[in-house]
């Protein structure tokens, strides 16, 4: 496994920092046995010291971030975290569920494709005859002509129930 360490606001990186973090990161080797590489930033802002990692494993990511007064402290934060959810993720893979799926999917994958094709007209309407449109047809998103300024915008719905508009610049 490659590991790389990198520090921000660091003067000097303790040795033996360097060395435990690669020693536990190399302990989660037990969970995986195909992590391809981590990645290590310590930081330190305003007296607070963070520690992030990211593992690279069978193309997916692990993330962890650990924060302390003590350089030590966030490490440890961090690592504990991290290793929580290496197992939580080891775990959900090794789920008789998960298996099935898997031996499913692998059978049929194939590169996602364009299968279906619609047109409609666009004509001009308000954000808020949009808003209407979206809920008649019950879709997630609606794409419409602001007739105010003839700018082609997209109105969506968002988790929180509110509503959301994208307009493109430029």
């Amino acid at each position: 496994m490659e590991i790389n360490i990198t520090s921000k606001g660091l003067d000097i990186l303790p040795e033996h920092l360097e060395k435990e973090v690669t020693e536990k990161l190399n302990k989660l080797k037990r969970y995986f046995n195909n992590v391809q590489k981590a990645s290590v930033v310590l930081t330190k802002q305003r007296g607070q010291y963070t520690a992030e990692t990211t593992l690279y494993v069978a193309g997916r990511l692990i993330r962890a971030v650990g924060k302390g007064s003590l350089l030590d402290s966030a490490l440890n934060k961090n690592l504990s975290k991290l290793k929580t959810q290496v197992q939580k993720y080891n775990e959900h893979f090794k789920s008789p569920r998960y298996k099935t799926k898997t031996i499913e999917t692998n059978l049929v994958e194939e590169a996602p494709k364009i299968v279906k094709v619609k047109t409609f007209p666009i004509k001009p309407m308000s954000v808020e005859e949009a808003i209407l449109q979206l809920e008649l047809l019950d879709h997630d998103f609606f794409i419409f002509k602001e007739e105010a300024n003839d700018e082609y915008n997209v109105i969506y719905k968002r988790k929180d129930g509110n509503y959301g508009l994208i307009k493109p610049q430029g």
